[in-house]
């Protein structure tokens, strides 16, 4: 038995030999080592029997080298993966960062000269003609409704209050102005006035508060949500609930639920987890936990 073992596993085959260790036992995955000196992986089952009238040992070994080696290229792969996730989802980020102040800086600036441009043609004109005078007037609104929605897209894509004032403004200002659209009451809180987390995180938490509020738009049929960030022993926690219909969980994981498997990935690329639970007629809750420690 030791000739197969390489060097680095003998030690490991006495000790398991010494151990008293009676019946079947499924001793695990070992290296043995070929005539060639090649190394193949083998699945180990040992069962005490008797034998004759004397104690014996059965030993079932199973070649599992490229089941080991296909599930070791699978990890890997989904490894690499989730480095290319993380490495998009960045990108996207910086991308969506500078769209937005190009929209709000670029865009605001010349429609506010606009604006002005043509207030001073209205001054100075001075026509009586009311076509023309409703037209400038029309004008102007427009710039004005126009101004609105250039602030309201450039927000959507990156809100400057994430990076100005931090995670909790910007959850406050994102519950604010779902309450205002959805007309569904949004209550949030924190046990902290700052989080002093690193920036992927605060992104990463404010991406998920989002979605958890788009899903309530779009499924819940809900009349409030609360939430709750806590940062307590290098740990964040987010609890979301809403008293909407709720659905079957088990139903949706069947379901190529793009939403859901984002708020996944995103707690998992921070060193977090996701749990969600609903049943019908209850509403829906979201736990997101997430270790500083690890992130920062």
């Amino acid at each position: 038995a030791y000739d197969i073992r390489p060097l680095q596993e003998r030690q490991k085959l006495i000790k398991l030999s010494t151990n008293g260790q009676t019946g079947v036992n499924h001793v695990g995955i070992w290296d043995h080592q070929k005539k060639d000196g090649s190394l193949v992986q083998m699945d180990i089952v040992t069962h005490d029997i008797f034998y004759e009238g004397h104690e014996a040992r059965l030993v079932l070994a199973i070649d599992v080298t490229e089941k080991v080696k296909a599930e070791s290229a699978l990890q890997q792969s989904k490894e690499e993966f989730r480095e290319l996730a993380t490495h998009l989802e960045k990108v996207r980020e910086i991308e969506r960062t500078h769209i937005a102040r190009e929209i709000h800086d670029e865009l605001g600036q010349q429609l506010t000269g606009l604006k002005m441009d043509i207030s001073w043609l209205n001054r100075k004109i001075k026509s009586e003609d009311a076509a023309v005078q409703l037209k400038m007037s029309e004008t102007i609104a427009l710039i004005d409704t126009t101004v609105k929605s250039v602030r309201r897209i450039s927000t959507s894509l990156r809100p400057s209050i994430l990076d100005d004032l931090g995670l909790i403004a910007a959850m406050e200002w994102q519950s604010e102005d779902f309450e205002k659209r959805a007309e569904i009451s949004c209550n949030f809180s924190s046990n902290v006035v700052v989080a002093a987390v690193h920036p992927d995180v605060a992104t990463g938490i404010f991406r998920i508060y989002q979605e958890c509020l788009t899903n309530v738009l779009r499924h819940a049929e809900a009349s409030e949500v609360t939430a709750y960030l806590q940062i307590k022993a290098d740990v964040l926690s987010l609890h979301f609930s809403d008293n909407g219909k709720g659905f079957e969980t088990d139903e949706v994981g069947h379901k190529k639920t793009l939403g859901i498997l984002g708020m996944k990935e995103r707690a998992f690329l921070m060193g977090g987890t996701y749990e969600i639970s609903s049943t019908p007629g209850n509403g829906t809750s979201v736990i997101i936990i997430v270790p500083l420690s690890k992130s920062n």
